[in-house]
């Protein structure tokens, strides 16, 4: 009877092991955006992906933040053409996980795109900070501007103060990506002018645009979901013609 207890005890030490629940790894969340953190962060989630909230211990919060400001710091880097495929591994699981509210989700989804699709960004070479500067000083009659050019997102914001569109002195921005260009003013959250002419491809262009009338009124969709658009109405195009003419005899080049 001795001699079976004994080596019943012994067989429950080795087995023992094997009952015991396997380590999970700690989720990384000061991260930054370096390739050991990336893969230390899809280590850490790729196991759990399945798993709800409560069962994986995520604080989604804290994640997304984690994730907001990696993506702040690809940003940030001048010569970022090729697809870090790390992080678009990283992207693509946190975005199939149920873990975030559906504007997290969306935020995640954009940034895995901004990552996988990596598009020309040759055009952004056409707008140099000085003369972009010029252009929209002059197509706003702005006091100041700032010009910023995001590789990453493939835009480039000009932040101006003081300029004008016709309708009053304010601050705002332009943006230009490669599908419109905008007028953000101020005074309006939410709301922003969109140009309906052609792209422009040099900042004479741009400046020749900021100059047209061709514009309509647009909300972004945080602005609409909000509530602060109830309905789709569009002023007629008198009422939001710009004050601004192409010189005489100038060649239209962004005609709509």
């Amino acid at each position: 009877i001795l001699a079976q207890a004994v080596s019943a005890r012994r067989t429950d030490n080795i087995r023992a092991p094997l009952c015991q629940a396997p380590h999970r790894m700690a989720i990384p969340y000061s991260a930054s955006y370096d390739t050991d953190s990336v893969v230390g962060l899809v280590d850490a989630i790729a196991p759990l992906w399945k798993k709800s909230v409560e069962e994986a211990g995520v604080e989604p919060m804290k994640l997304f933040k984690t994730l907001e400001l990696i993506m702040a710091e690809v940003r940030r880097i001048d010569n970022y053409e090729e697809v870090d495929k790390d992080l678009q591994a990283l992207l693509a699981i946190v975005t199939a996980t149920n873990w975030f509210d559906e504007k997290q989700t969306e935020k995640i989804d954009e940034w895995l795109e901004e990552v996988a699709s990596p598009e020309d960004t040759q055009w952004l070479n056409h707008f140099p900070e000085s003369e972009t500067q010029q252009a929209v000083i002059e197509g706003l009659r702005a006091q100041t501007a700032i010009v910023t050019v995001d590789k990453i997102a493939k835009a480039i914001t000009i932040e101006y103060e003081g300029g004008t569109y016709g309708q009053g002195k304010h601050d705002g921005e332009v943006r230009i990506n490669s599908e419109d260009v905008r007028i953000y003013d101020s005074r309006y959250p939410g709301k922003y002018l969109i140009s309906h002419d052609e792209l422009p491809h040099s900042p004479e262009d741009l400046q020749w645009c900021l100059q047209s009338s061709n514009w309509d009124y647009g909300w972004d969709e945080d602005a609409e979901a909000d509530g602060r658009r109830r309905t789709v109405t569009q002023p007629p195009r008198t009422s939001r013609q710009l004050a601004f003419r192409p010189p005489s005899g100038r060649t239209a080049k962004c005609e709509g």
